[in-house]
């Protein structure tokens, strides 16, 4: 308001801008514009307010304790800031309004890259010199391990105390030890030691004994953070977050969330589900019409699922396979190329030309909406299987991927579909089930159009 109003270097300032933006060639506004903004004033900060921090919540800007190391965050801000000046400008385009002043905004956001930046920045800083003080942000962390990596995390957390870590206790994991006597030191420890943080320090930990730590840790209501080589999918292909420890990722299991938010969240979820239910009514009626005019057989293809707390359910699919496909399943068997636990053929020889369009675009899975609506399954989760796989899964371990609802779409389905294997697909169902918050959602979704736009991994 100062500027534009009561100084003649911010009328200079709008000018340049107006004529960069060719909106008009003067700074000068009519002095009526002046009890617009104030007017406006509560309305559009609310609305920019709002855009911006959902922005800054994509971009990780939120995330505390994900990693150890301090990340740069002003190039996070300035790509949410700009993101959020394009959202805005596109919206008045496409809607013709001329009464907010497009200089306004691109003001609003300059300014506000610059302030957050400085902002976080003094604010990091003082939290910083009161807790070497006065330990105002304490976690005591157990570190599990005693391998090189381990004195390399020890020695950098109690140098740099990232986010109030500090070690409180170290306990070696000894190969062989039964599953009873290591829950029972852990849980004794970190009673001991009101631990909030455990971080698992040796890499050479097979699979099945790291879902076993975070069954613990999982009991305990802990986070957890995982070294393992194992977990390079999440880095490579799911690109999640995650330090690297001499090229190793040290991944982030969120402490489990409460019961009520899953119930709270699902809720939500139906309500989306009946929405894209009756907006996609049009497109459902037309492939189905399409399936029933070009081949033989039921439009709809239902299939006994084996869902959360591994419980059969009957999930919907619109047919995408000849009616004799399942009879002719042993048949082709000898074809699978997706190894133990999955059956996926490039060119399943029982797949219809348009069910072969339907599946390149994942247009088969909407009427599993109806599953959502009804609180079977989930918009996102781990994807369901058919018992054929679920009784080939090989390691105890596979199981865990069924303690949350199952989903149309999840990590697997961004990060390659059917060129992930069935142990890696497990690996980012757990790692999902642990983290899963609404805006780990949000991401997959966004992520989900893409891979099915340009149908990576689809067949």
């Amino acid at each position: 308001l100062y500027l534009r109003f009561h100084s003649e270097i911010g009328s200079s300032f709008f000018t340049v801008t107006n004529i960069m933006l060719r909106v008009r060639s003067t700074g000068v506004l009519d002095p009526s514009f002046r009890a617009f903004y104030i007017d406006s004033a509560p309305r559009i900060i609310l609305f920019i307010s709002v855009t911006v921090c959902f922005l800054y919540a994509y971009f990780g800007l939120y995330g505390i304790r994900r990693g150890l190391r301090q990340r740069g965050i002003s190039w996070g801000i300035l790509c949410a800031n700009f993101l959020a000046l394009l959202l805005f400008y596109g919206y008045f385009y496409l809607s013709r309004n001329e009464f907010h002043p497009r200089s306004m905004f691109f003001t609003i956001m300059v300014v506000n890259t610059i302030l957050a930046i400085l902002f976080k920045k003094l604010t990091d800083g003082t939290l910083a010199w009161l807790n070497d003080r006065w330990r105002i942000i304490d976690c005591p962390v157990l570190l599990l391990g005693d391998t090189n990596e381990s004195n390399l995390i020890k020695d950098f957390i109690t140098a740099a105390h990232p986010h109030g870590l500090r070690i409180a206790a170290q306990l070696p994991l000894p190969a062989g030890e039964s599953f009873q006597a290591l829950s029972g030191r852990i849980r004794e420890v970190c009673v001991a030691h009101d631990v909030g943080m455990v971080i698992v320090t040796d890499k050479s930990l097979a699979m099945n004994r790291i879902m076993e730590l975070l069954a613990i840790t999982g009991d305990l209501g802990l986070a957890t953070k995982i070294l393992s080589s194992h977990m390079t999918i999440l880095v490579n292909q799911a690109q999640m977050p995650a330090d690297l420890i001499i090229g190793t990722p040290l991944v982030h299991f969120a402490r489990p969330i409460a019961a009520w938010r899953l119930r709270v969240g699902q809720r939500c979820v139906m309500i989306f589900a009946a929405l894209g239910l009756i907006l996609l009514a049009p497109l459902l009626l037309f492939i189905a019409l399409l399936i029933k005019l070009t081949s033989r057989g039921p439009v709809f293809f239902i299939q006994e699922r084996i869902g959360i707390n591994r419980q059969p359910f009957a999930m919907y699919k619109f047919r995408t396979m000849h009616s004799n496909a399942e009879e002719l399943q042993a048949s082709v068997e000898e074809f699978n190329e997706s190894g133990r636990g999955l059956f996926k053929i490039r060119r399943d020889p029982r797949i219809t030309s348009v069910g072969r369009f339907l599946r390149r675009f994942s247009l088969d899975e909407l009427p599993q909406l109806m599953k959502v609506l009804k609180g079977e399954t989930n918009l996102v989760g781990p994807r369901p299987l058919p018992r054929r796989d679920y009784e080939n899964y090989y390691e105890e371990w596979h199981y865990s991927r069924h303690v949350g609802l199952p989903g149309l779409t999840c990590l697997w389905q961004i990060s390659g579909r059917s060129d992930v294997d069935f142990s890696n697909m497990c690996i980012l169902d757990v790692y999902y089930l642990r983290n899963r918050n609404a805006m780990l959602d949000i991401k997959i979704i966004l992520r989900t159009f893409g891979v099915v736009l340009f149908a990576k991994g689809a067949y």
